[in-house]
């Protein structure tokens, strides 16, 4: 009889789920198939279902996993930081961001996926357990952006973190103006050229020099 532990379903679940975000950096999602999925991963394709009943669950899971464990990490290193002025604050949102981009920007192609895509075919319960848990680690974060700032509300703190989301996700969404499934347009469309990182922390940089003029003068 094969029975497997709970860290062993833990660990294939997660050979799934890592195989699917590999393969996801590297081909577009409408290309990936449970099939492939399982393929990949060594494992049947029942196994697969076995823990994830459709492919948008398996991306619904690595986006939230993925944001859970990237604002775990930032806790860290907010505390380790031990900011005392904004404009050290500051500082630390844009390197955070310039982080999220470099080593992050598949969970944030993820996001761009999310409702038009995902939550179509994800499980409501589960993906509603996920951001429950995603909010209580977002809550922890910005508590301790207002414990340390007090003129930072936690409502605010969390919006910063919003915001800084929402500017990286439509860079993304409008990176391929120039391009048409993939392939260059010829025609010339250099105004359309987006470059995410420096857009995103040009951007993010106006937005916090902005807000964080209005609570110097307040």
């Amino acid at each position: 009889m094969n029975i497997k532990t709970a860290n062993q379903k833990q660990q294939k679940q997660a050979l799934i789920a890592n195989t699917a975000l590999k393969m996801f950096a590297e081909t577009n999602f409408y290309d990936i198939s449970i099939n492939s999925i399982a393929a990949a991963s060594g494992v049947a394709k029942g196994t697969v279902f076995n823990y994830f009943k459709t492919k948008e669950n398996i991306f619904m899971h690595l986006l939230l996993v993925g944001y859970q464990d990237f604002f775990t990490q930032t806790i860290s290193q907010f505390n380790e930081n031990k900011i005392t002025d904004l404009n050290g604050l500051k500082d630390f949102l844009l390197s955070n961001t310039e982080d999220l981009i470099d080593n992050h920007l598949t969970l944030i192609k993820l996001n761009v996926l999310r409702g038009p895509i995902l939550e179509g075919k994800a499980s409501m319960e589960e993906t509603i357990q996920g951001r429950k848990y995603l909010y209580q680690i977002h809550e922890r974060l910005a508590t301790d952006i207002h414990n340390s700032f007090a003129e930072i509300s936690v409502a605010m703190a969390n919006k910063i973190f919003i915001v800084q989301s929402s500017i990286v996700s439509g860079l993304i969404n409008l990176s391929d103006l120039d391009s048409f499934n993939q392939q260059p347009i010829n025609n010339d469309l250099s105004d359309f050229t987006v470059s995410i990182k420096d857009d995103a922390l040009t951007t993010f940089d106006c937005y916090l020099t902005g807000l964080f003029l209005k609570l110097k003068e307040s």
